[in-house]
């Protein structure tokens, strides 16, 4: 049966991205359902933190268009643009955490710009999310230079939960992490996506991340969107891009820089 419009949350509609004489996105097509978790795997340089800032408004398709809630961005008004952008929250890879500021002013710190509340009310706010994503009370004054590398995506990711979102993206959230602190990662991520009923979108290249957190996996290779299925069905396919990429293998259809000079 075929997704009515209300249940799909996120949609991209042949989506086109070049830089120059360069082509990265060929004409993405995508769709996510509300309180899905969706992740998409790809080589580096294969588009996907370009598919997220064309999402994101950081960059404008050259071609196709991105609708949330059924409303295609190109076609809002800025400030409609900034309030149906407002519902997303964001995990960034290197955590951007701002150095001069504290943990608890930077879980806030869009509240805070916003003047949607007073300190005292951000801090406590900031201590709850804090908690979610099990860190103890008094990391709130602690700075970003003083924390650990698990640590600082922890407070990333309470930045990225502290305003309820209903859409969140995570960008390569394992990156730098050694094994045990990356499935520490997943499943925060995993309970936080589930407590707030989100909507998420992740990219990256870690398998073991994609699949504790996917509902489904797509694949994005050569500006495009050539696989899309479950965990189980990833294991399954004889899609022969797909194949190597979960393998890590170097041979296979998907090109490798050097291999023949091996």
């Amino acid at each position: 049966m075929a997704e009515t419009k209300e249940q799909i949350k996120l949609r991209l509609v042949n989506v086109h991205k070049s830089f120059g004489n360069k082509k990265v996105l060929s004409g993405v097509d995508l769709e996510i359902k509300k309180g899905e978790s969706l992740v998409i795997i790809g080589g580096s340089g294969t588009g996907k933190s370009v598919t997220l800032k064309c999402i994101l408004g950081l960059l404008n398709p050259d071609k196709g268009y991105v609708e949330i809630d059924g409303k295609r961005l190109d076609k809002l008004s800025r400030k409609e643009q900034e309030k149906t952008r407002s519902q997303i929250g964001m995990l960034f890879q290197s955590g951007a955490l701002f150095d001069s500021l504290n943990v608890w002013e930077n879980i806030s710190f869009q509240l805070l710009q916003n003047k949607k509340t007073d300190a005292e009310k951000a801090k406590k706010l900031a201590i709850k999310k804090l908690a979610q994503v099990g860190l103890p009370n008094q990391v709130a004054d602690v700075y970003p230079a003083d924390l650990s590398g698990g640590m600082k995506k922890r407070v990333g990711l309470a930045r990225a939960i502290a305003n309820n979102p209903n859409i969140i993206f995570f960008d390569e959230p394992t990156t730098g992490l050694d094994p045990i602190m990356s499935d520490v990662i997943n499943d925060l991520i995993r309970s936080c996506v589930k407590t707030l009923g989100a909507t998420a979108l992740t990219i990256t290249h870690d398998m073991a991340s994609a699949r504790k957190i996917a509902d489904r996996i797509a694949m994005l290779y050569e500006g495009e969107i050539i696989w899309i299925g479950t965990v189980k069905e990833l294991d399954k396919t004889k899609n022969p891009y797909v194949r190597q990429f979960v393998a890590g293998s170097s041979k296979g259809p998907i090109f490798v820089e050097g291999k023949e000079a091996e």
